[in-house]
This record gives C-alpha cells, sequence and structure tokens, in this order.
C-alpha cells in the first residue's frame, strides 16, 4: 500500500476485510450480517442466537435478553435503533464520488480512471443490499488546504 492513496490503501483494506467476511459467510463461518444503521440491540441479539433458547450458550441471558426484547416491553431501550451521538467523526464533511476510487484521483498513482477499487467497492455495495445510486454522495471541497 505505500504507493497507493490515502483513499486507495484505506479502501482496498476496507474491501478486503469485507470481501473476507463474505467469504466466511459464503463458507458457513458466519450466518448473517447486519446494517448497525438500521439495526436494534435486539435484532443484534436475535443474530447472535441470544432470543431462542435452543442456541444461548448461557441461560440466564437468554431469560434477560428475553425480557429486554419482548416485543410488549415498547420501553425497553434494547428495541431502540441506536443514534450517532458518539464517534461522530466525520460530521458530513467528507464526501466522495464513485469516480473518486478510480485511478488518478487524489494522489493515486495506478492508471488514471483503473476501475478496480471502485468496481470492488460497487460490487461490495450490491452484496449487502445499499443503493449505490444514493450513497456515496458527491464530494465537494471546502478550503483546498483542509482536503487531506
Amino acid at each position: 500500500f505505500y504507493a497507493d492513496s490515502c483513499i486507495e490503501s484505506t479502501g482496498t483494506f476496507m474491501v478486503m476485510y469485507l470481501e473476507s467476511m463474505v467469504e466466511a459467510r459464503r463458507r458457513g463461518d458466519i450466518d448473517a450480517f447486519y446494517r448497525i444503521e438500521t439495526s436494534t440491540a435486539c435484532d443484534v441479539a436475535e443474530k447472535a442466537g441470544l432470543t431462542e433458547s435452543n442456541t444461548t450458550v448461557y441461560g440466564p441471558n437468554h431469560v434477560r435478553v428475553g425480557h429486554l426484547c419482548d416485543m410488549d416491553n415498547w420501553t425497553s431501550p434494547a428495541q431502540l435503533r441506536v443514534e450517532q451521538k458518539l464517534n461522530n467523526i466525520n460530521k458530513f464533511e467528507l464526501r466522495l464520488a464513485w469516480n473518486e476510487l478510480r485511478g488518478g484521483m487524489h494522489g493515486s498513482r495506478r492508471k488514471d480512471g483503473d476501475r478496480t477499487l471502485e468496481g470492488r467497492v460497487r460490487n461490495l455495495f450490491a452484496v449487502f443490499g445499499y443503493d449505490e445510486h444514493m450513497i456515496p454522495l458527491e464530494y465537494k471541497p471546502g478550503n483546498a488546504h483542509d482536503e487531506f
């Protein structure tokens, strides 16, 4: 990664990690994925098998999770989506368009227009069910000295 731009090295690492997770799911090592932005703690607990007595490793956890995730317990914070209040680093200041993942952009030393990284990211968008026309949004630089 030493010759890659910041976007390329970060993007390639992210892509390699997520492709490994997709492959692990294909092998059966991972049962499912969830979207943190649309999931509750109960959704995650269900995917982890904590809501079923036959898949819970520690019995008292099944009882506790069952109470927290009981649909009649509508005041349970475990049934709420987590609001993004912490770790909000980007604050919507950096937005990338698809073409910014191509070679020749932002200090890239890859061949101008190379679409390898863009194609891999687009493939992951499809695998995880995201709408590639909505995300990522177009990057609009403010001060040229603030870019990267």
